[in-house]
């Protein structure tokens, strides 16, 4: 990960410790860095942007990753329809179901948000 040239060693090293703790309490533990240094951190627009950034590179890493096993994961739900257990055949058909709602509501969502960015542009404003 790219560090930022305004922090320093150990502040790099803490924001990594503090992504890949479930807590900063955790996390300060882990680091070997007070919590109270850790919060005067937070304070720095500096830090808070660097934790920020790795964070969102840390997020689509692991959307990344999920959305390549999408169809593989479909193609289970879709196999677990044929299982000998109904209780699981019921279980794979609403998620099925659930999930291609979801996509249904997205897609509309996504048209009709599309639909309205042009009828502001149109009117001369900026939707952004």
């Amino acid at each position: 990960m790219d560090g930022n040239k305004e922090l320093t060693g150990r502040q790099l090293r803490a924001i990594s410790h503090l992504l890949a703790a479930p807590s900063i309490e955790e996390g300060c533990k882990r680091a070997r860095v007070s919590k109270a240094a850790v919060y005067e951190w937070l304070k720095s627009e500096s830090f808070k942007a660097e934790l920020k950034r790795q964070r969102y590179q840390l997020t689509q890493i692991a959307l990344d990753a999920l959305k390549a096993n999408v169809a593989k994961a479909t193609q289970t739900l879709v196999r677990l329809l044929e299982s000998a257990s109904e209780q699981i055949q019921c279980r794979a058909a609403e998620d099925i179901l659930e999930f291609a709602q979801k996509a249904i509501e997205h897609e509309e969502l996504e048209r009709r948000l599309e639909a309205l960015e042009a009828r502001i542009s149109q009117q001369g404003g900026n939707y952004r």
